[in-house]
């Protein structure tokens, strides 16, 4: 059934907690009641697009619908979170890249170190570790893997392409800019050749049981501005399984808004080389 021109889909309270449960348990982003008019808004425009004619009938989909990936992604995609820029909380791509790196590759002559940067977005923070590690002439640059993963294609592929304009390069210095990137249009800037083939791009929802389980064998992870949407029972599974994607000594990074203070975990905050990290470190495995 049509709707009268100019008429809003709205939904409704008792439907925004069944839907926003449906999406808590899947992406692990919890949308309380004071949030029903984002998650409302983020949502409407794949209701127009697909012709439905109620937010039930997006629900109903995503519930009951055996073949609805490809509608779970385009949801993922309208409630990514796309706020991120090169350079953003410096002091921990610092510490990693001039001091925590080189030294595990120290420990370890010929060891390849990986890094995990969970929910990465458009690629700004992996691609920044990598510049920070190639102005650092003590590491060895064969002998680091990073890695970026996110839900949504349509950042990876921007990352993938490397292309940024000026508002990601808000606080990045003018020089590295000049250094790393060619300007291939109007204040739009390409990543040099070498950084696209360091940073590997991997679709990744961290809801995803079999697919955190295949990440291991982490030296470090980043996972920074992700848990202040998620709820305590996800953020607790995710650190779970960092916890487990990391060797021995490893290190998490999160946002300076987060913490895994409300939740039961092994880590160990710290505060190393100006940075706070949480450490894995196990003594009978050291």
């Amino acid at each position: 059934m049509l709707r009268p021109l100019g008429e809003t889909i709205t939904l409704p309270e008792d439907l925004f907690a069944l839907l926003s449960e449906l999406i808590r348990q899947r992406l692990g982003l919890e949308y309380t009641p004071e949030k029903r008019t984002i998650l409302q808004d983020r949502l409407y425009p794949l209701l127009v697009e697909e012709g439905m004619d109620s937010f039930f009938d997006l629900y109903y989909l995503l519930k009951y619908n055996s073949g609805n990936e490809e509608l779970w992604k385009r949801v993922q995609s309208a409630l990514a979170v796309r706020e991120t820029y090169f350079w953003r909380e410096v002091d921990q791509i610092l510490a990693a890249a001039n001091h925590l790196i080189p030294a595990l590759q120290a420990q370890s002559p010929g060891r390849v170190v990986r890094v995990w940067h969970a929910a990465c977005a458009s690629g700004e923070e992996p691609y920044s570790l990598a510049m920070a590690v190639r102005e650092n002439g003590a590491v060895d640059w064969d002998r680091i893997e990073i890695i970026g993963t996110d839900f949504d294609e349509t950042s990876l592929n921007v990352a993938r392409r490397g292309v940024y304009g000026m508002r990601s390069f808000r606080v990045l210095p003018p020089h590295l800019r000049e250094k790393y990137f060619t300007e291939v249009q109007s204040q739009h800037f390409q990543i040099h050749e070498d950084f696209l083939k360091k940073v590997q791009f991997r679709y990744l929802n961290l809801m995803d049981e079999a697919g955190m389980q295949s990440m291991q064998g982490f030296d470090l992870i980043f996972c920074r501005n992700v848990f202040i949407y998620f709820d305590v029972p996800s953020i607790t599974r995710t650190a779970q399984c960092f916890y487990q994607a990391l060797h021995n000594p490893g290190y998490l990074f999160l946002g300076a808004a987060e913490s895994l203070l409300r939740i039961s975990t092994r880590f160990e905050l710290r505060e190393l080389h100006r940075a706070f990290v949480y450490v894995k470190q196990e003594k009978g495995d050291a």
